[in-house]
């Protein structure tokens, strides 16, 4: 596959440091007006989980045999001035790193409170985790969410490539949490150990389990 020409990266396979990065980003930059909507009605008639109601949780094992690495770095703390672009309160944040049972190192970076606007959280997160070292070999593009707490959900799917590392990444927000999935990478040349559709599936189940009610 090509790499897209003079598009830039996020820096997810370089380890904690840029994880912690990517949940400020997920944390939105600048000012976000809270904005009102209505409650969400998917198919078959049941309702979406209410904005707020539902946070993330790091459990021991997660679906595609990955098992916890150490206890997942959480926050509580709240902004002390206004609240980050899309949401009208940011309640949390983590990181999580698992080990697959193939080997390599999921990295999950994430955040939850009462999201206005998951579009404008995930367009504050792709904006600040951009890298000038790296290229998406397949850029972030929008895949069918299947949300079961939110049929507005989004998720998107790309392949990164950093030195001589290629890894899958994925990005989720819905009006309660949001969150970014780096997949165990592998290297510049070889063939890919997961593609970007099965990243989108393992993303749907990693997020259904962290999300939990609060």
């Amino acid at each position: 596959m090509k790499a897209g020409a003079g598009v830039r990266v996020v820096r997810i396979v370089s380890g904690v440091g840029a994880m912690v990065l990517l949940v400020g980003a997920l944390a939105g930059c600048g000012d976000g007006a809270p904005s009102s909507h209505a409650t969400a009605v998917a198919a078959g008639g049941s309702v979406a989980a209410a904005p707020g109601s539902l946070r993330l949780t790091a459990p021991e094992t997660l679906p595609g045999g990955y098992r916890a690495q150490s206890p997942a770095k959480v926050s509580t703390d709240h902004p002390a001035d206004s609240q980050p672009a899309g949401y009208e309160s940011f309640d949390g944040s983590m990181v999580a790193k698992y080990t697959a049972d193939v080997g390599g190192v999921l990295t999950i970076g994430g955040a939850w409170g009462t999201i206005t606007d998951p579009d404008a959280v995930a367009a504050s997160a792709i904006t600040a985790m951009q890298s000038p070292r790296g290229t998406w070999t397949v850029p972030l593009t929008d895949v069918d969410a299947q949300d079961p707490n939110d049929p507005q959900g989004r998720l998107k799917c790309g392949v990164s490539t950093e030195g001589l590392l290629v890894a899958a990444v994925c990005l989720w927000g819905d009006h309660n949490t949001t969150g970014v999935v780096s997949f165990p990478p592998w290297p510049e040349g070889m063939p890919a150990t997961l593609e970007q559709a099965d990243a989108a599936d393992r993303t749907r189940h990693i997020r259904d389990t962290m999300t939990v009610s609060k």
